[in-house]
């Protein structure tokens, strides 16, 4: 865990997403939580060290399952976007069972999901969401990585906890963006000279600045570029796995996240395949 600012925390350990926090006089805000049973609760065991035993809230970046899941095994108070609220709503405990069932099957040793409870938020963000602590802490909902995506702003100190809205030297995972378009008008703005800021939390990958998020847009225009290609050429679904090495390249991954990385890409590219469909409302 590094401090990146006075009272500002982040970790880079865990595999697969990046966690932080702020301690304020009122509690500790966390920002996500590791995937892993194990790493969660040695996560919530250094908040309780590093802050006293008050975890106020925990902050989920989106509604995807590597964040839900994580959030289960903290047992404190979550703030997340309205969509990830949706998702609870409309799924019910089945729905949420079923589906951490089969996300649990492609990863395996994940932790212990028999265990894990539905962990409905307390506060669902759809604008913008002021905690006045200190330092101030902004949560806005974004246009990112799925339904859901939020940000954690501190102004103050000009520091961005941006979940994969942002991810440094890393695959972004297009896989269940609603609009990926969006998401890319939300880095556009980012990296606007009246955006102020000075440091980028990355849901993976180390902290950074604004420059680190254009390789990033770089290469979500060009996997859009290319699927919209394939479907002017009247292309199929089935061509779209010729094209994953060609976006391996962008970010090689280390050897042991090899296989993830090409489900990761191919899932990005028949997401897209769908969202730039002729018959899709609004493509782009």
């Amino acid at each position: 865990m590094r401090e990146i600012a006075p009272n500002v925390y982040v970790s880079t350990f865990y595999p697969g997403i990046n966690v932080g926090c702020i301690c304020t006089a009122d509690g500790i805000v966390a920002v996500d939580a590791p995937l892993r049973r194990e790493d969660a609760l040695a996560w919530r065991d250094q908040l309780r060290e590093l802050g006293g035993p008050l975890i106020r809230w925990l902050v989920l970046t989106d509604s995807c399952l590597d964040r839900l899941a994580g959030a289960a095994w903290m047992g404190v108070s979550v703030i997340a976007g309205r969509g990830a609220l949706r998702r609870f709503q409309e799924g019910g405990e089945a729905g949420w069972r079923l589906a951490v069932e089969e996300w649990a099957c492609r990863r395996p040793g994940a932790g212990e999901w028999d265990a894990v409870r539905l962990p409905v938020p307390q506060i669902a963000v759809a604008g913008r969401l002021t905690l006045h602590t200190s330092p101030l802490v902004v949560v806005e909902a974004v246009a990112g990585p799925a339904v859901g995506s939020i940000w954690l702003r501190l102004p103050e100190l000009r520091i961005v906890f941006a979940g994969d809205v942002v991810v440094c030297g890393a695959i972004p995972p297009l896989s269940a963006s609603p609009d990926t378009r969006a998401w890319l008008k939300t880095l556009v703005e980012m990296r606007r000279e009246r955006f102020r800021v000075a440091q980028i939390v990355p849901g993976r990958g180390p902290v950074c600045d604004k420059a680190a998020t254009t390789p990033q847009s770089e290469y979500m225009q060009r996997i859009r570029r290319r699927v919209r290609s394939l479907h002017l050429a009247g292309g199929r679904r089935d061509e779209l796995a010729s094209l994953m090495d060609e976006f391996l390249r962008f970010f090689p991954p280390a050897a042991e996240d090899a296989e993830w990385a090409r489900r990761e890409v191919l899932a990005s590219l028949e997401r897209l395949y769908d969202e730039l469909s002729p018959q899709s409302v609004g493509s782009a």
